[in-house]
């Protein structure tokens, strides 16, 4: 779940479990999630792989991630995968793609914003930002048709309401953005796509097994693929072979979910694993895939107390005390179904 339902700001992780606990839908356990992501380290960071919760898409980003997903039955999955968002326009058969979803507008990638992200797009003037009526909230599988309400041309930091969604660009390249008008209707389609080669927006093919995602968090390396260790090596990724606290989660053969907090960082008590550690901590747990989520500071374990009902943190943050993050994979407990 995001900090507060929306992208930005951040918050503690056990009080994001609090606020969506009811007697019937108990939070029993949570960790913080992925890792904010374009070097941001402020209040308003944002994660840097895709999020949906409750069916909803909340975020998405320009590159496949490993990503845990969980389906309308309750399955669980574990890919490299994004949502792909495109857009079409009245009277040209190929789509435009829009390269992210609630993510700042750092560069010159077009941005769609929704009321999830913020109170408005937080852009600085310059571009062009288009207001357009939706149909229904963002869907990671969808298809609807949007309305064109406004074209903003120069300005920024848009306003962002219910039942409507910003295109923001800052690239003359970008020419159908600029070219928008006020009335017109248009498709925009989403799908979770896997990724075929190794580039970023390269080769991608449609994930069957993602059609029906209704919960996703994402991390940001394998650790575990196929009941194999799928650690990055140091020279791929040179922070793979120290040892951190770490928080990540897992998926066995059979289902079920693993999520795992290691602390560190901390002489005479725990300094830490390394990725490969963490692959194969996952593997002697019967998980088949796995992937790292924030670690650091960032790593944290709460659990609601049986006993006394209290939800409380469990692990020893190398803080000190809990980090805010900006979001958190949380397990609930729900009455059975009939």
């Amino acid at each position: 779940m995001l900090s507060n339902d929306k992208v930005v700001k951040r918050d503690l992780v056990s009080r994001m479990a609090i606020r969506k606990s009811r007697p019937e839908h108990q939070a029993m356990v949570a960790t913080n999630g992925d890792m904010s992501t374009r070097d941001r380290v402020d209040a308003y960071a944002a994660p840097q792989s895709m999020a949906v919760s409750g069916g909803e898409l909340l975020l998405a980003q320009g590159c496949t991630r490993p990503t845990l997903g969980i389906d309308g039955n309750g399955d669980a999955h574990i890919g490299d995968v994004r949502t792909h968002v495109t857009v079409l326009l009245p009277g040209r058969p190929i789509p435009r793609q829009i390269n992210r979803v609630n993510t700042h507008r750092d560069d010159s990638k077009s941005v769609l914003f929704t009321k999830r992200f913020a109170s408005s797009t937080r852009t600085k003037a310059g571009g062009v930002e288009v207001v357009l009526e939706l149909e229904h909230v963002l869907r990671p599988n969808d298809s609807q048709t949007m309305k064109v309400l406004k074209v903003r041309r120069g300005g920024g930091n848009t306003t962002l309401r219910s039942g409507q969604a910003v295109l923001s660009v800052n690239n003359p390249k970008a020419k159908w953005v600029y070219e928008l008008r006020v009335g017109q209707r248009l498709e925009l389609m989403t799908a979770v796509v896997r990724k075929v080669d190794n580039r970023c927006g390269g080769t991608i093919a449609v994930a069957s097994a993602w059609s029906d995602i209704v919960e996703a968090v994402g991390g940001n390396q394998f650790t575990l693929r196929n009941g194999r260790q799928a650690a990055p090596s140091k020279a791929a990724y040179p922070p793979s072979v120290q040892r951190h606290p770490r928080s990540g989660v897992g998926v066995s053969a059979d289902g079920r979910v693993f999520m795992v907090t290691v602390d560190g960082r901390q002489s005479g008590y725990s300094v830490g694993v390394t990725l490969a550690e963490m692959g194969q901590l996952m593997r002697s747990l019967g998980a088949r895939h796995a992937f790292n989520l924030d670690g650091g500071g960032s790593t944290v374990m709460a659990r609601r107390i049986l006993r006394t009902g209290e939800f409380k943190v469990a692990n020893r943050p190398s803080d000190g005390q809990q980090r805010p993050a900006t979001q958190s994979l949380v397990a609930f407990k729900v009455p059975t179904a009939p």
